[in-house]
Order: structure tokens, then C-alpha cells, then sequence
């Protein structure tokens, strides 16, 4: 054994008669659960993204939950409850962000693995996401007819294969195709 797990064991073997000596203390549910907006505002404050707010305050709560169950919070006699509870849930906050941040580290990593090599992943312009959504709310003014046929023109099938899918003939289709990039470069003016 080396030096360094000796002295790791010394220390959890201290901890554990530390914290066997102290009694187990239950802690109903909604106990923990009224200090979510102190939760939040440290996920905030250690800018866990909204969108993964809610994910992470489940985590926590049913981490401290199970923790409880398990006899797993021993506050200082010394300490009053409240603030006991809410030194030890900032705690298994700060294990769920630490844990949060390496997880989402690992997931950049196997992303920038899968990306091809010497290729930029594309991203159009703001600009363009803007053009792009105008667009297709000018086609969503067209027909549905004359929409299908222009989507299905849009990815290369022709008049024929158009008619084929639609049980049309491709006269019509062709009609239909002209018309519609008519009324579409209309809207788009």
C-alpha cells in the first residue's frame, strides 16, 4: 500500500467513526424540496444552462431524497436543522454541477471525435436561419398541392416520379410546378 492510500484510508476510516457517532437524522421530503430556490439560484449562479435546469434539480432531489432514506444525513448536533440541511443540500448541489460539467465535457469530446477530420461543421448564418424561415413561411401560403409538388421538385424527383407519387399525370404535375413557382415568387417579392 502506498503512502497516499494510507492516508486516504486513515481519513475515511476517521470520517466514518466521526460520522458513525452521530445519529441519522430523517428529514420529510418537502423539507428538502423548500429549498429549490436556493437550488436554483446556484445552478444559475454556476451557470448550469435553463434548458438543463430542470434535469439537474431532479437529480439533486432525488439524490438527497435516497441519501435521507439511507441514513445518509448527520448533522452536527451543534447545527440547527435548517441550516444543517441547507449547508449539506449546497453540498450535493455542487457534487450534481461537478458531475453535470465532466458529463457534458465527455459528450464535446466524443462529438469533436465524430466530426471528420479537416471538415468545419456548417452552421448557416443568422442571417440566413432568418432568410431561411421567411421562406418557408411564404411557401406555407401556397396550396397544398402546389406545395407538395414544389417540395418534391426541390429534392430532385421529376415530373414523372411527382405524378407516380401523387397518382397525377405529369402534365398536370408540370402545371402545378409552373404555377406554384409563380405564386412563390410573388409571395417572395
Amino acid at each position: 500500500m502506498t503512502r497516499k492510500e494510507a492516508v486516504a484510508e486513515r481519513r475515511g476510516a476517521s470520517r466514518r467513526v466521526e460520522m458513525g457517532s452521530r445519529p441519522a437524522v430523517h428529514v420529510p421530503f418537502e423539507a428538502i424540496m423548500r429549498h429549490s430556490g436556493m437550488l436554483h439560484a446556484v445552478l444559475r449562479q454556476f451557470g448550469i444552462p435553463a434548458r438543463d435546469q430542470p434535469d439537474v434539480m431532479q437529480e439533486i432531489f432525488l439524490s438527497a431524497w435516497r441519501s435521507v432514506e439511507g441514513g445518509g444525513f448527520r448533522p452536527r448536533p451543534e447545527v440547527p436543522l435548517k441550516k444543517a440541511l441547507q449547508s449539506w443540500l449546497f453540498a450535493v448541489t455542487w457534487h450534481h454541477i461537478f458531475h453535470y460539467r465532466e458529463r457534458l465535457y465527455r459528450w464535446h469530446r466524443e462529438l469533436a471525435t465524430l466530426a471528420a477530420p479537416g471538415m468545419a461543421i456548417h452552421a448557416p448564418s443568422p442571417f440566413g436561419q432568418v432568410e431561411a424561415r421567411m421562406a418557408l413561411r411564404c411557401l406555407e401560403r401556397l396550396k397544398p398541392e402546389l406545395r407538395a409538388v414544389l417540395a418534391s421538385a426541390a429534392l430532385g424527383y421529376t415530373a414523372e416520379e411527382i405524378a407516380g407519387e401523387f397518382g397525377a399525370h405529369p402534365g398536370t404535375t408540370n402545371k402545378r410546378m409552373h404555377r406554384g413557382r409563380r405564386q412563390l415568387r410573388k409571395v417572395l417579392r
